[in-house]
């Protein structure tokens, strides 16, 4: 199951297109410039960035992801990445709880 963050963190093209890109997403039809940003399930891990055209793949589609970000390309997806980090690092001064942070918003 597809969960998304309330706050989506959005490039601009991604933004203008973002109800298209969910049914597309759900529905596992092809969008080869998209980049998904979720939750890693891997302890130590924060996030994954995921290429649209593996939720083509039913077993990955139906799997719990929860959405952070969307990008149409892998360095926006990084650069969304970095800007997370550095903004969890000025409000905090640390690295820890970034994914507590996120759980906290799931929904």
């Amino acid at each position: 199951m597809i969960r998304y963050y309330e706050n989506l963190y959005l490039t601009d093209s991604t933004e203008k297109n973002l109800s298209k890109i969910k049914r597309k997403l759900k529905l596992g039809a092809g969008m080869t410039g998209l980049f998904v940003i979720t939750l890693s399930d891997t302890p130590g891990d924060m996030f994954n960035i995921i290429h649209s055209s593996m939720f083509k793949i039913r077993r990955i589609r139906h799997a719990d992801h929860f959405v952070i970000g969307l990008a149409e390309s892998r360095r926006k997806a990084n650069d969304i990445i970095v800007k997370i980090v550095a903004g969890h690092y000025e409000r905090t001064g640390g690295y820890e709880g970034i994914r507590d942070y996120f759980a906290k918003g799931k929904g």
